[in-house]
């Protein structure tokens, strides 16, 4: 019906109108400056509620004596403990490590002769060719070891982070000592050896069924401290560059106690701090 039209039309136009109504219009003479806010972009960024710096005692190296508190980067020396990339680093150290010269000779490499041992036929028993096949006696060994290099690949991070994971290990276990600095009046190993013994350091004291191995680090090698080390049983000297740059966390692990001094703590905190 054309009434039941006309009808239609006008609720529609009805509706337009009421909407239109109820809808704000921005005008198009306002520029594109004014419509962009004045307001300051905020990021929101998660905050550890954690301190960022722990402390630990700072000893005299001689007599053990505590001198004071210091403050340690939470991020090196309080980073989380993660034993699968401790255990990734100490692989790929060994692995590294290996000399991989085990060889041993096939059949074309052992000594004798390269005629038929037997006859082809009439013996009753298996066809043999040369005398130098691995099933006998004297022969080559079948897919025997050759050298090669057994190293293999790691992310560096990843040696970061296991040194991190490594020094907060000794952290946590009351391993790690920070002495004001580590200089020695001489390079006798006598005189280190006293300072052990008087701190109950000595690895290898009487009393002492199972001796504490010590890793000393410093900023770079010091002669007197290498020298005066170097005949002492489970007693090692290195520096801080040679420990980051090679990611060695085996040596450190390895040790019972690390000894640090004050400006290497620092060097460490440079050279480790996540970016």
């Amino acid at each position: 019906m054309w009434w039941a039209k006309e009808w239609r039309t006008l609720l529609f136009r009805h509706w337009q109108r009421q909407r239109t109504l109820h809808t704000k219009f921005v005008s198009e003479n306002i520029s594109k400056e004014n419509l962009i806010s004045t307001q300051p972009n905020v990021i929101l960024k998660a905050v550890s509620p954690l301190p960022t710096h722990i402390q630990a005692w700072l000893h005299d190296f001689e007599t053990n004596t505590p001198l004071g508190i210091i403050n340690l980067d939470r991020r090196v020396f309080g980073a989380p403990i993660r034993k699968d990339l401790l255990q990734r680093v100490i692989v790929w150290q060994r692995d590294c490590l290996r000399q991989g010269t085990h060889s041993s000779k096939n059949r074309s490499e052992v000594r004798g002769t390269t005629r038929k041992w037997a006859k082809q036929k009439g013996r009753g028993k298996a066809r043999v060719g040369s005398h130098r096949a691995p099933h006998f006696r004297g022969g080559g060994v079948a897919h025997g070891p050759k050298p090669r290099s057994h190293a293999s690949d790691l992310q560096r991070q990843v040696q970061l982070f296991g040194l991190r994971s490594a020094l907060t290990t000794k952290f946590v276990q009351n391993q790690l000592v920070i002495v004001e600095n580590l200089k020695l009046k001489s390079s006798k190993t006598r005189d280190l050896l006293s300072i052990l013994d008087r701190n109950v350091w000595d690895p290898l004291a009487d009393y002492r069924k199972q001796g504490h191995s010590i890793l000393f680090l410093t900023m770079d090698h010091m002669k007197e401290l290498d020298l005066a080390s170097r005949n002492l049983q489970r007693v090692h000297a290195l520096s801080a560059n040679d420990i980051v740059e090679a990611g060695d966390v085996y040596n450190i692990m390895g040790h019972e106690i690390l000894m640090i001094d004050h400006k290497t703590v620092r060097q460490l905190e440079e050279l480790l701090r996540p970016q």
